[in-house]
């Protein structure tokens, strides 16, 4: 059942992905709220379980990511990157290393100073489920433009994200990929 949102619910709508309570179905939402790109998240381990979809769509400032992953360890925390490659070959080696247009340093994604496929930590709660909604400030769902994220790939790395060791936070091995494509 499609459902129908007025203009004051546009932003509740937006609000209400934040928490990613329900997957969003092309057409459930209003052109202002549908997301552009997404990614099927996928362990990659020989059973390739699916844990879930990332979603990007632009917003006045950025382009707002934010997704639900299931089938995490519980309470634990783990860094997700937008990584430079739309690809998960080779255990999600192939989609090498974050995506990084301006050639930046790796560090918080709330800095400016950070590379672009830079995003928080993500930790799951009691029943192993991870949400996220952020706002990258320096990226774009645009294909023709040079820091677009279309045809890159989210990794999520065992352990969490530093923000501070070179090149890439000392966050562990690749445990899962998704390849960033039209929505």
């Amino acid at each position: 059942m499609k459902k129908l949102l007025t203009t004051s619910a546009i932003l509740a709508s937006a609000l209400a992905l934040s928490a990613c309570q329900t997957t969003p179905t092309k057409g459930d939402l209003p052109a202002e709220v549908q997301p552009v790109l997404q990614a099927q998240m996928q362990t990659v381990d020989v059973s390739q379980a699916h844990l879930g979809k990332m979603y990007l769509r632009p917003i006045q400032g950025g382009v707002q990511v934010f997704g639900e992953l299931t089938g995490l360890n519980p309470g634990s925390t783990y860094a997700i990157h937008i990584h430079e490659n739309g690809t998960c070959a080779n255990k999600g080696q192939d989609a090498g290393g974050h995506f990084n247009a301006l050639n930046k340093p790796h560090g918080h994604p709330s800095s400016m100073e950070s590379h672009a496929g830079d995003l928080p930590n993500i930790t799951a709660d009691a029943n192993g489920v991870a949400r996220m909604n952020f706002v990258r400030k320096d990226i774009s769902v645009d294909p023709r433009v040079a820091n677009t994220v279309h045809n890159r790939a989210f990794i999520i790395h065992a352990g969490a994200d530093d923000y501070t060791s070179q090149p890439a936070g000392n966050s562990g091995d690749r445990m899962a990929c998704g390849v960033i494509e039209a929505y």
